[in-house]
């Protein structure tokens, strides 16, 4: 089972990684926290792992934090969300927000992709007395990841990660800079556009 990997970042597109451990390529599929925080191709990476088997196949889901990858789990151990579902989650929604919302009893009112009434309260019901609260929310970088709402926001529109990826330097000058979400956004389309 393979819990964690130490290498160089071989390549990178939205959502995946390909991490070069001693000339072993190993592809990785990471939520969109996750990736924008990676470092450029060649650079060291460490990432958490979980390892998914399957019948005929191997799947790694990373990490940066031991905190996303708890909550991951968490998430994996619901009736009805797979590795994939919990990886969207993840995408859509920071790490904090998500145990917040699950402590306030909030998350349906979220509207995050892939979660209905009905996983949004299965989520609050399961996770609730499950998660170390204090402790889990202290640890983690309550940065506001805008980066992320926006890539989110571009993806559900219909761009393609590629399209997303080509533009991902001015996107992320966007995000940098001081101002509304909603003018944020707008900036970012007159960008996709002029591609």
């Amino acid at each position: 089972m393979i819990s964690l990997l130490r290498g160089k970042i071989a390549a990178k597109s939205t959502g995946s990684v390909i991490v070069d451990v001693g000339g072993v390529g190993y592809g990785v599929t990471v939520p969109l926290s996750t990736y924008h925080q990676l470092d450029e191709t060649g650079n060291d990476v460490v990432l958490k792992i979980h390892t998914q088997l399957k019948e005929n196949s191997l799947e790694l889901f990373g990490f940066l934090t031991e905190n996303e990858k708890s909550i991951f789990q968490c998430l994996i151990g619901i009736s009805g969300i797979g590795p994939k579902g919990a990886t969207n989650i993840l995408s859509n929604i920071t790490p904090e927000d998500l145990i917040n919302s699950i402590i306030t009893g909030d998350l349906g009112s979220k509207k995050v992709p892939g979660i209905g009434p009905k996983t949004a309260s299965r989520i609050i019901t399961e996770l609730k007395d499950k998660l170390p609260q204090q402790e889990f929310v202290t640890s983690i970088d309550i940065k506001p990841k805008l980066f992320d709402d926006i890539i989110s926001v571009l993806l559900n529109l219909g761009y393609t990660k590629n399209e997303i990826d080509e533009n991902a330097a001015a996107l992320q000058q966007i995000s940098a800079d001081s101002g509304e979400m909603e003018d944020k956004l707008k900036e970012a389309l007159l960008i996709m556009k002029k591609r």
